[in-house]
């Protein structure tokens, strides 16, 4: 049964904007997809599982952040939250206090009353802002790219090409990340593996390029818009190049990589082939 507008404004606990009512459907949605996908499928959390989840006591928020989906501009939001913002390195996981440093009963108090939110982007998108980001811009610290550039070359060398050069090119990376370096990088790491979804009972589930929309109304529904602003940002900065990066890409090594990535499409209803679907029918 749909909530009034009454029921629908003491359930999020503020004065909701029309516009708002469209965010709350989308929700509906999006938990009620997760839902079902997760049925049977719960595994019991460990500590270890909780590293990603950033804690805020005294706003009572929790945020599960996943790399190449805005979590530098969350950074700084709860970096605010702490009188923080002018901190050198928004990286530095000492500058936060996460999930998994509480006891386990502080863990299981905060997950059943703290308001739990992150957000997802469609897949591909993400992995080739990890590879710009990483491999091209060369955002990371010398001693991380040059590790990840040996074994993605080492990798691509024994399945593909042994006369290969040393370059990490896009479609390399590709293969390495559906192959030898599946989830062995928080960068290119699925959603479940960091977030956990099944097993957490998130309040909120949000989508990158609903991001203008929906981190203002996080904001606002947690109190966190009195002291922080959600930083300026670009939603689609890779998506206009998603055609031509991912056609150096054989097609069935595409289809290994979402198969690999799979429960990230299913989990969060992103389809396949999705933004690839021109390239994949060959046009």
């Amino acid at each position: 049964m749909d909530m009034t507008r009454q029921e629908r404004n003491d359930y999020y606990g503020t004065q909701l904007e029309v516009s708002d009512y469209q965010l709350i459907k989308w929700q509906r949605e999006r938990k009620q997809h997760l839902k079902n996908y997760c049925k049977g499928r719960n595994t019991k959390l460990v500590k270890k599982n909780l590293e990603y989840l950033i804690v805020n006591d005294k706003y009572k928020v929790i945020y599960c952040f996943i790399p190449k989906v805005a979590c530098s501009q969350w950074n700084r939001v709860f970096l605010a939250l702490d009188n923080r913002s002018n901190v050198s390195d928004i990286h530095d996981p000492t500058h936060f206090k996460f999930l998994h440093q509480y006891s386990h009963f502080g863990i299981k108090l905060r997950l059943e009353t703290y308001f739990k939110f992150f957000f997802v982007r469609e897949p591909f998108e993400r992995l080739l802002s990890a590879y710009e980001d990483k491999f091209v811009k060369m955002q990371w610290p010398k001693e991380a790219i040059l590790t990840s550039s040996k074994r993605i070359i080492d990798y691509f060398k024994f399945v593909a090409d042994p006369k290969t050069d040393d370059q990490v090119t896009f479609s390399k990376f590709i293969f390495y990340v559906s192959g030898a370096g599946f989830n062995q990088n928080r960068h290119w790491n699925t959603y479940d593996s960091l977030c956990h979804p099944c097993d957490i009972n998130y309040d909120f589930i949000g989508h990158f390029d609903k991001m203008p929309q929906e981190a203002p109304f996080i904001l606002k529904r947690t109190g966190m818009d009195r002291v922080a602003t959600f930083p300026d940002f670009h939603t689609h900065n890779t998506s206009s190049m998603l055609h031509e990066k991912y056609s150096q890409v054989p097609r069935a090594r595409i289809v290994k990589l979402a198969r690999a990535f799979q429960k990230d499409f299913k989990m969060f209803n992103f389809s396949f082939p999705g933004p690839l679907s021109r390239l994949m029918r060959g046009d």
